[in-house]
């Protein structure tokens, strides 16, 4: 199975090189467009000119000098032999060309490069059929846009710009299209091998059993497969949870006083340290009233577990938010494991050491369940011990 990273890539990939495809091709077109174009308007304005003094040299009436006209400023008026008998000022003592339209096709279009000077778009128009007509030239020098390739830069810089932009926003879009997918996987990758070792362990167990019945104790065994079911248990239902909350499910939100809130999930009876709650003040939020129960009594449980002597719990309102701390006086947490902790089945050694059947996914669920309010839940300084503060969107005149 390709990796997700590997999907972006492949996506990002086609759709760039489809882009620079249509871009390469209207580009291509769009440069022919211009160029035909600018070529074409300066052949009809040749066309126009070199008709006029065409009419005026059969009608005798040509001016000497030719005066140059609507752009068109290289006029000439050349005999049967090729002698030069009228032209405008710019043209010099050069012939503009040596070519000369034949009696049945009279008026022609010639594009003239002679070496050392600037292409000319020309149009030639011989006066009359007969063999010693004159013939009248008119055109201009060949425009910048025809003579060098800055069309072609600009378009080539345009359509990279625009391959380069549509290929990181394509990068972008299927990234955080396939986020929740790459979640997904991670959380069922790594769910796989936290299961797969309690699992194992106790498949162990119960053949052990079964295979030196002699040798083991029956009620023992049982114990040990019902405390590794236990844990078992417990990552099951945490991982529903995460689903829940990953998913998108809304539990029903509702008005909440957070000081009676903890202080009744401090008073619940606990056999291991004790907890002393501090509020001050009405500190209200809109919330899940059973998510918020199970994000305190993670953020509990946690604490009395670390603790030495016991755990303080700490609730007020500040700048617009309610603030919950939970501070153990245990040996703390490092910064560099600050934010680990939060990461699914991430355990301390010393979380292992003093309870080997946790899950650990309470403080990712915790987490989840202060983003999915909105809010924030961090480990901040402590004189001693860790320090949990959560911080939820304070409902105003409570």
């Amino acid at each position: 199975m390709p990796s997700l990273c590997s999907i972006q890539v492949r996506y990002t990939t086609v759709v760039t090189l489809l882009v620079l495809v249509i871009v390469v091709v209207v580009g291509t077109s769009m440069d022919l467009a211009v160029r035909y174009r600018v070529r074409d308007e300066a052949f009809l304005n040749a066309e126009k000119i070199v008709l006029r003094w065409s009419a005026q040299v059969r009608g005798g009436h040509l001016p000497h000098p030719i005066p140059a006209s609507a752009g068109v400023d290289l006029i000439q008026v050349v005999d049967a032999r090729g002698r030069i008998v009228n032209s405008s000022p710019q043209t010099g003592r050069t012939r503009l060309s040596r070519f000369r339209p034949e009696p049945g096709n009279r008026l022609q279009r010639r594009t003239e490069c002679l070496p050392g000077r600037q292409c000319v778009l020309l149009t030639a128009d011989r006066i009359s059929p007969n063999a010693d007509s004159p013939v009248v030239y008119a055109g201009t020098a060949e425009p910048s846009i025809l003579a060098t390739h800055d069309l072609e830069y600009v378009i080539a810089a345009a359509a990279l710009l625009m391959t380069v932009m549509l290929g990181w926003m394509t990068w972008r879009i299927t990234g955080r299209s396939l986020r929740p997918m790459e979640q997904q996987y991670q959380l069922a990758s790594t769910t796989s091998h936290e299961l797969r070792n309690p699992i194992a362990g106790l498949r162990l167990q119960l053949e052990g059993a079964l295979l030196y019945p002699d040798h083991v104790n029956p009620r023992d065994t049982i114990q040990r497969a019902l405390s590794t079911t236990d844990r078992l248990e417990a990552i099951v239902e945490d991982l529903l949870l995460l689903a829940r909350l990953h998913g998108g499910e809304h539990a029903p939100h509702e008005p909440i006083d957070l000081g009676v809130l903890v202080t009744e999930e401090v008073g619940t009876p606990a056999p291991t340290m004790p907890v002393h709650a501090e509020v001050t003040g009405n500190v209200w939020v809109h919330g899940s009233r059973t998510q918020l129960i199970r994000l305190l009594s993670n953020l509990l449980s946690n604490a009395r577990r670390h603790a030495e002597t016991g755990v303080t719990v700490w609730v007020a309102s500040a700048h617009g938010q309610a603030v919950v701390e939970v501070t153990d006086d245990g040996a703390g947490i490092e910064s560099a494991d600050r934010e680990r902790v939060f990461e699914r089945f991430v355990r301390l050694e010393d979380g292992r050491r003093r309870d080997a059947t946790g899950s650990g996914l309470g403080l990712a669920i915790s987490r989840d369940i202060a983003h999915a309010h909105r809010g924030t839940l961090r480990i901040e300084d402590s004189a001693c011990g860790a320090r949990f503060v959560l911080r939820l969107p304070l409902i105003e005149g409570k």
